[in-house]
């Protein structure tokens, strides 16, 4: 018997030796991260704030701070509790069942960490160590780290023995009862008390104490609301404990096992807070998710942390357009209709294109009305399809000169195999020669894959990249980069801000939702880094917004109009395939916004108009209200303007005019150097017989000979493929000398 108990000794030291070489080797490899005290501290009380700026200079940050009065974040309206406002037997009870050497160790009890290592090592059950401290709950509630691994647990105790010598017995105790999880959304005995006695937790009886203490064991199993029975089952359990360490005398622990708990019968409807707004929703997850970067704790505990830390968030939106976006979202089926009987999801973006600063965003059509629910407008990652162009396509090549708003290319398919051409234009048709800003005004598919091809799978990712667009290793083919079909889709989030390079002189930063969090003190805990890349020239910036101007005036968005003509609007449209996601980005000189319409379950819609044009007119009618406002791009003095011709992309000249289309010459905007300077030597003169050929083209007369000046270019056969130029090459036509 001696020698058994010699040996079981043996193995619980060795146990405890273990655990402290595996601790020392961790601390000494840099495992070991402390928790910001600052921001822990921060509970004097529950109510988070969150402020914007009425700014006079938005880019210069001169503005005033204003509260957002409806906005507050809290997880129940109780306020933090100090431990000297909570009963003696409250603290005494969760000391009595969860550690009752909490006065006596520093941060671990070796004891019971010994047994929970050999029982971890010997024991049939793996599913968890046992033996935490009081101060190791705090932690763990804290970063939201609760994997069963011998790594996190040691980083557990770790953490657990720092925090002892920074703050006291009491200090740790009062942190601990006001973040303790209590099931029903109830974080904090303050909480607890309230939610489920409808009480302050002063008030609370001995029977009541207990009941509180006895839920943390497993929150669903002893949840007082749900599982009344084995709540008391346990609490008699937590009252026998306290008994047994002289923390109550024998009559206060019958009294208290005779009590009958009253639980409030209104719990439901209780521990319901407001709903937020989609604006403040993302500014929770954001702010969560640098918090849980920064303090290494998780997501859900850096939310908690919000939820109840009582810190003051200065946020970067403007809340009369972040209203007037929700009202019309709110009134969505006023401007889109429905399709077999359902309306589509849309969602929309607005942003600050000097600052990256997040104004406004709306993730999903109707009133919000639940919190913690899907946004489309920053989590949904859908095909971009045409939006992308600019991007990866014309962006970049214009930035690396291989093409200009002149350049002509061959609007025919780029390949044909099993008799189908490759890529389909919409509307399917090819239009043969045509101009690059003519490509993008009516999002010619053909000529997109041909500049990429010229442009390199490999530069126009690298470009991608710069702007913030996320590109796997599957989307390195035509198709995804000069056609919009990611493999996994991206945002409108960040396909929004990568615009705001082109109204921004060429620079991006990172979108953001807030610049810095303060703590009760006035601390700063958080700051919102703003990194500004140049990601292409200003010239060729300020060219790609001469050429989406286009897109809206004659293009495939000519459906955005808006009410005041002295704002200047670009923009590009996008379509994914089988018409599932339609796009719509576009921007003036102060705003960069962009809308997603579609359904959650992809399906083509069916709509002549593109129903994301119509709502950034809507959003946009508004913002501009006043009709005496004007605004227009500023275009840098590197740009030049220059006439030339539509065909070949060269200085115009006299037979230009007289093609049988009518006038082909062209104003275009060129970086210095790179305007036309070679005359155009497609045009030429020539003597038809039009008995044959070109009869619909030309005014009738009584000869069959004419002069007319036609296009001298000779291109592959394409059988069974129309191609609307080839009637004006000469090349099909009958020529008299």
């Amino acid at each position: 018997m001696k020698k058994k108990k010699i040996a079981i000794s043996l193995l619980v030291i060795s146990g405890i030796l273990l655990i402290l070489a595996l601790a020392f080797l961790i601390y000494f490899f840099t495992l070991n991260r402390e928790l910001d005290l600052s921001l822990i501290r921060t509970g004097a009380s529950s109510v988070t704030k969150i402020y914007y700026f009425d700014y006079e200079d938005r880019k210069n940050r001169i503005g005033k701070e204003v509260e957002l009065k409806d906005e507050e974040l809290f997880l129940q309206k109780s306020e933090w509790t100090s431990l000297y406002d909570m009963p003696k037997n409250l603290s005494n009870a969760f000391i009595a069942v969860e550690d009752k050497r909490f006065y006596e160790h520093k941060g671990i009890d070796v004891l019971r960490t010994g047994k929970a290592v050999l029982n971890y090592i010997f024991g049939k059950n793996k599913s968890s160590f046992g033996g935490s401290t009081i101060t190791q709950q705090l932690i763990k509630n804290l970063t939201g780290e609760n994997q069963i691994t011998v790594r996190r647990k040691i980083e557990e105790i770790l953490r657990a023995v720092n925090l002892e010598t920074k703050l006291s017995k009491n200090e740790i105790l009062e942190l601990y009862l006001n973040v303790v999880y209590l099931s029903q959304n109830c974080y904090g005995v303050g909480t607890g008390a309230e939610v489920y006695f409808g009480k302050d937790v002063s008030e609370l009886s001995l029977s009541e104490c207990a009941v509180l203490a006895s839920i943390v064991k497993s929150p669903t199993k002893y949840d007082p609301y749900k599982n009344e029975e084995n709540n008391i089952e346990r609490r008699n359990v937590v009252l026998k404990e306290m008994l047994n360490q002289g923390m109550i005398t024998d009559s206060e622990y019958q009294n208290a096992l005779e009590e009958q708990i009253i639980i409030n019968d209104n719990i439901e409807n209780e521990n319901k807070s407001g709903v937020y707004s989609w604006y403040t929703e993302a500014l929770i997850s954001e702010v969560a998710t640098d918090l849980a970067e920064k303090n290494k704790i998780s997501f859900e505990s850096a939310r908690k942390l919000i939820l109840k830390g009582g810190l003051n968030i200065y946020s970067t939106i403007d809340p009369n357009i972040q209203e007037n976006s929700e009202e019309i979202y709110e009134n969505y089926s006023k401007y889109i209709l429905p399709q077999d009987g359902k309306y589509p999801e849309s969602a929309c973006v607005i942003i600050d294109p000097q600052t990256s600063d997040i104004l406004a965003l709306v993730g999903g059509v109707g009133k919000k009305n639940a919190n913690m629910i899907f946004n489309r407008a920053t989590n949904a990652k859908r095909p971009p399809g045409s939006v992308i162009k600019p991007l990866s396509v014309y962006g970049p090549a214009i930035d690396k000169n291989l093409i200009t708003y002149a350049t002509v290319l061959d609007d025919t398919p780029v390949q044909i195999k099993n008799n189908i051409a490759w890529p389909k234009n919409s509307p399917d048709r090819y239009r043969g020669l045509v101009p690059i800003y003519y490509a993008i005004e009516h999002s010619i598919n053909t000529i997109a894959v041909k500049v990429l091809q010229k442009l390199g799978i490999d530069t126009s990712i690298s470009y991608l990249n710069s702007f913030l667009i996320n590109v796997s290793e599957e989307d390195k083919n035509d198709s995804s980069l000069a056609l919009g079909q990611l493999t996994n889709g991206e945002s409108l989030l960040n396909l929004t801000n990568a615009y705001t390079a082109f109204t921004n002189g060429g620079k991006i930063s990172n979108p953001k939702t807030y610049l810095y969090v303060k703590d009760n003190y006035g601390n700063i805990v958080l700051e919102k880094e703003t990194k500004e890349n140049q990601v292409i020239s200003r010239e060729s910036a300020d060219i790609m917004t001469k050429m989406l101007i286009n897109v809206v005036e004659n293009g495939t968005a000519s459906s955005v109009k808006l009410n005041n003509k002295n704002i200047a609007v670009a923009g590009k449209t996008g379509t994914s395939s089988n018409n599932e996601d339609r796009w719509f980005i576009g921007y003036t000189p102060d705003y960069v916004c962009g809308v997603w319409t579609g359904f959650d379950t992809p399906k083509p819609i069916y709509s002549a108009k593109n129903p994301s044009c119509i709502i950034f007119n809507e959003i946009f009618n508004k913002i501009y209200n006043n009709e005496d406002e004007k605004s227009d791009f500023e275009i840098s003095d590197s740009v030049v303007e220059k006439e030339f011709c539509f065909d070949s992309g060269k200085l115009p000249i006299s037979y230009c005019d007289k093609d049988m289309r009518g006038k082909r010459t062209v104003l275009g905007y060129f970086k210095k150097g790179t305007e036309p300077k070679i005359e155009c030597d497609l045009h030429k003169e020539a003597i038809i017989d039009i008995s044959d050929g070109l009869e619909s083209h030309i005014a009738s007369n009584n000869f069959n000979k004419r002069r007319v000046y036609l296009i001298d270019y000779k291109r592959n056969k394409y059988p069974n493929i129309k191609i609307l130029d080839t009637d004006y090459l000469l090349s099909s036509v009958k020529r008299e000398e």
